[in-house]
C-alpha cells in the first residue's frame, strides 16, 4: 500500500492535489492518506517474538473524501459527483482508496471534461464574433446592429470576454454552458460595445 503523506494543516483545509493521488496510484495497489502530526486510533497492542511492543493503528483520515475534493477541485463538482456516484465513492475514514478506482476516476473524470468542452466548443464558435457565427449575426441583428460595423478589434474583445465568460462557468461547475446563457452574455456585451 502506498501512503500519501499531509502536512497536519492541510487534510481538513487544502486538500491533496489530484497529481499526488495520481502518482501515488501509480506507486502501490492502494493508497491512503496519512496526516503527520495528528494523533492515531490504536487498534490493538501485542508483542514480537523478541519482546519488542507493537501497535496496530488506524489512520483518521478520510483518503477517498480527499480524492474526491482533489477531483471537484481539477475538474469542478458537477463531474467530481457524477464520478463518485458512478464509482460509488463514499467517505470511509481510515481506509484505503485502490489504485484501480483513483485511475479509473482519473480516465472517467477527464473523459468527461472533455465531452462538455466539445459542447461548449461548439457553442463558441456559434457565438464567435471572429468567425461571425451565427448566434453573433442573430444577437446583432435582434440589438439593430449591422454585424459588418463590428470592427475586428471589437471582435476579438468580444471574443476574448467570452472565453473569460466559458472559464468562469467552467471553474465554477456550470458545464456545458447553455447556449440561451452565452447568447445573453453576447447581447450584453455587443449591447455595451
Amino acid at each position: 500500500m502506498t501512503s500519501i503523506q499531509s502536512s497536519p494543516i492541510s487534510p481538513a483545509s487544502q486538500g491533496l492535489s489530484l497529481d499526488a493521488f495520481s502518482r501515488a496510484s501509480r506507486a502501490g495497489e492502494a493508497i491512503c492518506v496519512s496526516a503527520s502530526g495528528q494523533s492515531l486510533q490504536v487498534l490493538g497492542t501485542g508483542a514480537m517474538p523478541d519482546g519488542r511492543s507493537v501497535a496496530w493503528v488506524a489512520p483518521d483520515a478520510d483518503t477517498v473524501s480527499m480524492f474526491t475534493q482533489a477531483l471537484a477541485q481539477t475538474y469542478g463538482h458537477g463531474i467530481a459527483s457524477a464520478v463518485s456516484r458512478e464509482l460509488g465513492l463514499a467517505p470511509s475514514p481510515g481506509k484505503p482508496l485502490a489504485s484501480r478506482v483513483i485511475q479509473r476516476a482519473l480516465d472517467m473524470a477527464q473523459t468527461s471534461a472533455q465531452a462538455l468542452e466539445g459542447v461548449n466548443f461548439i457553442t463558441r464558435l456559434d457565438c464567435s464574433a471572429s468567425v461571425g457565427g451565427p448566434v453573433f449575426v442573430s444577437v446583432c441583428k435582434e440589438l439593430g446592429i449591422a454585424p459588418g460595423s463590428v470592427t475586428a478589434g471589437q471582435r476579438q474583445g468580444i471574443d476574448q470576454a467570452m472565453q473569460q465568460k466559458f472559464d468562469q462557468a467552467a471553474q465554477s461547475g456550470q458545464t456545458p454552458v447553455a447556449p440561451e446563457a452565452a447568447r445573453a452574455w453576447l447581447r450584453g456585451l455587443l449591447g455595451a460595445r
